[in-house]
């Protein structure tokens, strides 16, 4: 039931047997196989030689090299992987002439476009998104890789092609760029995010995936956060006093009294982005835009009104300079105005919304607020125990949505 739980170590004890190809020969064109999940991804690695790294299996119909690996300070690693995915290990001197750039504003992952795919690798589009996986152990990647896949194939997320040993391969949206954080207050592109939320809430996990998609996720991540946090260690002097300055005891504490005093026990449970901030929302360049959501990786079942909370919360910013400034938090009319939006697309008939069933959605929400604060600065005391703080103030940031969480639970009580 926890959500990110690090399957490194977990032992595959059904018996599968694994389809693969060694490279470089090109993928044969009447090849199948039916391996569709996490199981699949961790009996492939056991499959796999450290002496043969273009090895290949399919699973979910893509490739999956589990030795072959990006350095992500080198392009032309990122760019070796790209090719090997994209034309299944036959790249022949094609990395050369393949264009990568360093993709910013992700904070979990490295990530970089690979371009002049259609003219150099004679593909229909023209370039792809390289994922390199960050948050080591924080996120179960077979699981998410796998859920992933099957986003994309039900037209939610944008298409996956293929899964390395650190990473994966997906398409890139050439015509959208991502939203910045004065975009999200945008009333036509409020409403569009919101639709779109409520799209992805009524997605049904099936098959293999489904047992692993039973309860809400969020009490199970915050505890595990929480016991990992305490254990957590940190690369210097400064950061070990900072940490201590959070006063992670309290926190624990205001755990519990959040899970036994505020937020509903009750609440509607749905497949949940829970982390949509404006880096995650693309916007099309062109009118009339669309609006497409990214990076699912911490998808999964959860409470509804977490996942609206959590994107109220991302109003504030902060993932850029670990300062949210929460003047910008939306005010009660542009909650409204969201949730309104969102209703009006969840629903069955053609009945009007109540200001009722909006305020009380609202009502909930803002309980899930509180909770978000404590979730993402535990994500981010776990972040600086595993990353440091040089490429971003994983302390600060604790230090900032711990403090926002005090300020509001005192105007509560």
């Amino acid at each position: 039931k926890i959500l990110f739980q690090d399957r490194a170590t977990q032992v595959c004890t059904t018996a599968v047997v694994c389809t693969t190809i060694t490279y470089p020969y090109h993928l044969s064109p009447s090849f199948t196989q039916t391996m569709t999940g996490p199981d699949e991804f961790i009996a492939a690695r056991a499959n796999a030689s450290n002496d043969e790294p273009f090895t290949v299996t399919l699973v979910h119909g893509k490739p999956y090299m589990p030795m072959l690996k990006v350095d992500p300070s080198s392009h032309e690693s990122v760019a070796k992987v790209a090719c090997a995915i994209v034309l299944n290990g036959n790249c022949d001197g094609a990395v050369d002439e393949l264009s990568v750039t360093t993709v910013t504003g992700g904070i979990t992952n490295a990530l970089f476009k690979v371009s002049k795919c259609s003219s150099v690798l004679k593909q229909s589009f023209d370039s792809v998104l390289v994922r390199v996986f960050g948050a080591e152990g924080m996120i179960d990647r077979d699981l998410e890789t796998s859920t992933y896949a099957v986003l994309c194939e039900a037209g939610i997320a944008p298409g996956y092609l293929g899964r390395f040993g650190n990473g994966r391969v997906e398409n890139f949206l050439d015509d959208y760029e991502p939203l910045n954080f004065d975009e999200l207050s945008n009333p036509d592109t409020s409403n569009k995010i919101a639709t779109k939320m409520a799209a992805l809430h009524k997605f049904k996990i099936e098959g293999d995936l489904r047992k692993y998609y039973e309860d809400p996720g969020m009490w199970d991540q915050l505890f595990s956060w929480m016991e990992q946090a305490k254990s957590s260690c940190f690369r210097c002097d400064e950061d070990v006093q900072r940490a201590k300055a959070l006063d992670l005891t309290d926190i624990e504490k205001q755990l519990y009294y959040l899970k036994e005093h505020v937020v509903p026990a009750k609440a509607s449970a749905v497949f949940c982005h829970n982390d949509l901030l404006a880096a995650n929302i693309m916007k099309q360049k062109v009118e009339p835009y669309n609006i497409q959501l990214i990076d699912f990786e911490y998808g999964g079942i959860n409470f509804l009104g977490f996942d609206i909370a959590n994107h109220f919360n991302e109003w504030a910013g902060g993932t850029d300079d670990a300062k949210p400034d929460y003047s910008k938090f939306p005010t009660v009319h542009q909650q409204k105005a969201f949730v309104k939006a969102y209703l009006l697309s969840s629903r069955t008939n053609e009945q009007e919304e109540s200001d009722d069933k909006i305020d009380e959605l609202l009502l909930e929400v803002n309980a899930f607020v509180l909770a978000n604060h404590l979730f993402w600065g535990l994500w981010a005391v776990n972040q600086a125990h595993a990353e440091g703080c040089d490429e971003f103030d994983y302390l600060l940031y604790a230090h900032n949505r711990f403090s926002r969480y005090r300020e509001e639970i005192k105007l509560l009580s």
